[in-house]
């Protein structure tokens, strides 16, 4: 059998005519082809074939008549010794075109692409650079490679168009920044618990003394006087003295003990990278008087949440942008103005499906003790209470947050045992801080 390379030629065909002379008709090849009938035509098929530069690829020369490429330098064909098989070379980064024709009259198309690098290198190369990015996907589309999904920041976008940027013609990205339509379909629900236990103390012991005792205005602050005169008459008709603050010391003794308890729980159900904002509370208005004057003051409290979760389905991983802010009002030290405590969180977490993780824990214990009275004899041990009074404050307050993330069609059974041991403790409090174990509070290595 010998191959032909079919080549771009005239072909004389000789035509009968009625006429004694004979026509001479002019055909290319193309035609010549199209008005022979094939007896394979229904069996043409197409195929496609990818290498990088330098690479080689062999297919079968087995019942191939005659072979053709559409040049353009992009590879290069040899043909084995025993005529078995073609050995197609890669000599640039391009697409070209080989048609083969059997001895059958079928036609075996093959569209070759010749890339700079090989396909499964890069793919794995790729693989490794991605790796932990939480929502993006690799997809091979004949010789190239697209990289999608989406990202929570703009740093992240722009890592991954750097990394598409080192393979260029061969890799593309097509990410976001945000969700797309595949990522939507999963929805996820989160559960928030913001705990918080709280114990004070307090006690006043001792002797109150007056402030002033003796001086100028001694008498001011202590008895004050009316007088009522007939100028006339040049005489006094009314006269009343009155005691107003007590000169002599009193005794002082008085305690106070306590505790709280609060909790607040948030749910969010929203769309795999889609961002979700919840808010609960309300404004407390207190008037506060200046002088003659009155404004109205507004006190924020309860929860304002912002969390975007992005939930990756291979590895079952679930990254979350997450920002609160907790605003608790606590009852006025003086007067009627209530304080407000405040806890800020802005965090990104990482965590698999089914675990429940503590996302701040805190505990403080604040001693005061002031001691008023008499100076230097207020100050003796024991016998200071007789000259003056010593009062003692202590305060200790325990907090934690948990978060607990979970994909809609169910609820991991160790995150429900967290969230029940937090609950039951919860319910069990009764004032003492120490029993309290919502969360481990040695770090690891100390365990």
């Amino acid at each position: 059998m010998t191959l032909r390379r079919v080549a771009a030629v005239a072909a004389f065909v000789l035509v009968p005519a009625p006429m004694v002379s004979a026509a001479v008709v002019l055909l290319s090849p193309s035609t010549a082809f199209a008005q022979a009938p094939r007896t394979g035509a229904s069996r043409d098929k197409t195929e496609d074939l990818t290498l990088a530069v330098g690479e080689t690829k062999t297919i079968s020369a087995k019942d191939v008549r005659n072979y053709n490429d559409s040049g353009q330098g992009v590879i290069e064909i040899r043909l084995t010794p025993d005529g078995g098989q073609f050995v197609i070379v890669g000599k640039k980064a391009g697409s070209t075109t080989l048609l083969l024709i059997k001895t059958d009259g079928t036609q075996v198309t093959y569209e070759i692409t010749v890339t700079q690098r090989p396909i499964p290198v890069v793919a794995r190369e790729l693989q490794q650079l991605i790796e932990g990015s939480v929502g993006l996907r690799l997809r091979q589309v004949g010789a190239r490679i697209f990289i999608e999904g989406g990202v929570a920041t703009d740093s992240e976008l722009k890592r991954v168009q750097q990394i598409a940027a080192l393979y260029p013609g061969q890799v593309e990205a097509l990410v976001t920044l945000g969700s797309v339509a595949a990522d939507r379909k999963t929805l996820i629900r989160i559960d928030f618990f913001f705990v918080q236990y709280d114990r004070t103390s307090s006690y006043n012991v001792g002797v109150g003394w007056p402030e002033n005792i003796g001086g100028a205005n001694a008498g001011a602050n202590t008895v004050q006087s009316t007088l009522s005169y007939d100028f006339a008459a040049r005489t006094t008709t009314a006269a009343t003295a009155s005691v107003v603050n007590q000169p002599l010391p009193s005794l002082d003794i008085a305690s106070s003990n306590g505790w709280a308890k609060v909790m607040h729980q948030a749910s969010i159900l929203t769309a795999n990278g889609a961002e979700a904002t919840f808010s609960s509370g309300g404004v407390k208005n207190v008037v506060v008087t200046f002088g003659i004057n009155q404004t109205m003051q507004q006190i924020k409290f309860g929860v304002d949440m912002t969390v975007l979760p992005r939930y990756d389905a291979q590895n079952r991983e679930i990254e979350m942008n997450l920002k609160a802010d907790v605003m608790e009002l606590t009852p006025p030290v003086q007067g009627t103005v209530p304080s407000q405590d405040v806890t800020k969180l802005s965090t990104l977490i990482s965590l698999k499906l089914g675990q429940a993780l503590v996302l701040s824990g805190i505990r403080t214990r604040s001693v005061r003790h002031n001691v008023t009275g008499l100076p230097l004899l207020s100050e003796i041990p024991v016998l200071g209470v007789l000259f003056g009074a010593h009062n003692n404050q202590a305060e200790d307050v325990e907090g934690a947050v948990f978060i607990i993330p979970s994909i809609i069609e169910t609820v991991p059974k160790s995150a429900v045992e967290v969230i029940k041991n937090a609950l039951s403790q919860f319910k069990d409090f009764s004032g003492d801080v120490d029993q309290v174990e919502s969360f481990n509070k040695a770090p690891p290595s100390a365990r």
